[in-house]
């Protein structure tokens, strides 16, 4: 079983793609300089071939970044609202923020939460605006491995 530490919802939250931008923006000024030796040389049929290759290489890396960027902006959101979460916990359970670790991605009702070394099950309400800390007691306890990246 998987713990997710306060660090890895801070790393989530940081987290951006410049190589794909610089890959992307890369293309495009190959796509420039094609073009500008396609205008020199009018009579050579290779440049209108990379032309279309690369133009659809542009629009394929464009495709993916829109992806991306919705999957990346829900990703956001869940690590957002998680550490709000993880922070009023370790508040009101006079905790750092370093030893606490929750089972899911996303703020949801039943999940778990490790505080030092004890476990607890997280009762929401159906808004999700309150909680309930309940003491649980895992079966595998040893398995639980910590994520932090």
């Amino acid at each position: 079983m998987e713990f997710y530490t306060y660090h890895y919802f801070v790393r989530q939250s940081e987290q951006s793609h410049l190589i794909k931008y610089a890959l992307f923006i890369g293309l495009l000024g190959l796509l420039l300089f094609v073009i500008l030796k396609k205008f020199q040389n009018r009579d050579q049929m290779k440049y209108r071939d990379l032309i279309i290759l690369v133009s659809l290489a542009i629009v394929f890396m464009a495709g993916i970044q829109i992806n991306e960027y919705e999957v990346g902006k829900t990703n956001r959101n869940n690590s957002t609202q998680m550490l709000n979460f993880l922070d009023n916990i370790g508040e009101s359970q006079r905790k750092d923020n370093k030893e606490l670790a929750v089972n899911s991605k996303y703020v949801k009702d039943e999940m778990l939460i490790k505080i030092d070394d004890t476990y607890y099950q997280i009762n929401m309400n159906a808004d999700l605006s309150s909680f309930k800390l309940e003491e649980t007691y895992l079966l595998n306890a040893n398995q639980v491995k910590l994520v932090e990246e």
